[in-house]
């Protein structure tokens, strides 16, 4: 069995359900303005599910980044073990699996890394409407700069230091859907050759 590569900065949501698919818009926010070192992989799980437990087990600790159920915008930072009493897994989204049971499931089988959630709150309007888009809403667009700002302080606190690439890359700018499913299969083809 290989070393486990260090870090893992992990976005899963649905790109396709504007807001839910916020984790994701932001791993392409960082992929693009950031240059990351070779211990730390960015990566869009997607709505990979149950798929992804191979990819989390490689790794010593995982920085996971998802949209909940929660106060619109607000951003959180907790443990696996210590999600807030407001936020609601199971009412929003359109992953395989939640989140805390794809992590319990790995607990379970004793494959489970150091895991650190950070996450924005949403509220699922599309669900309740049966409108569905690519775009995310101007309050969360507003608010991915302050997720992000969790996410890079999470990764200092673990001794990494990413460098600036595209300072002129704003976090509130509507990103192209085509744009970040081409990055993410680049991304993947690139960490599969790593």
């Amino acid at each position: 069995m290989s070393e486990a590569r260090p870090l893992l900065v992990l976005g899963v949501g649905n790109v396709y359900y504007g807001d839910e698919g916020a984790g994701v818009h932001l791993m392409h926010y960082l992929r693009t303005r950031y240059a990351f070192p070779d211990h730390v992989d960015v990566v869009d799980g997607g709505t990979l599910g149950w798929h992804l437990l191979n990819l989390i087990a490689e790794y010593d600790h995982v920085v996971l980044v998802d949209a909940v159920a929660a106060p619109t915008g607000k951003v959180y930072r907790f443990g696996r073990d210590d999600v807030p009493s407001e936020i609601g897994y199971g009412k929003l989204s359109s992953h395989e699996w939640e989140v805390p049971d794809l992590l319990s499931a790995m607990d379970l089988h004793g494959d489970l890394p150091d895991v650190t959630i950070t996450a924005i709150g949403v509220r699922p309007l599309e669900f309740e409407t049966g409108e569905v888009g690519a775009v995310l809403s101007e309050t969360i667009r507003e608010r991915l700069g302050a997720l992000a700002t969790v996410v890079l302080r999470e990764l200092e606190a673990h001794g990494v230091t990413v460098t600036d690439r595209d300072p002129t890359i704003r976090p509130d700018e509507p990103f192209d859907t085509e744009a970040i499913v081409m990055g993410a299969i680049a991304a993947q083809e690139e960490l599969a050759h790593a």
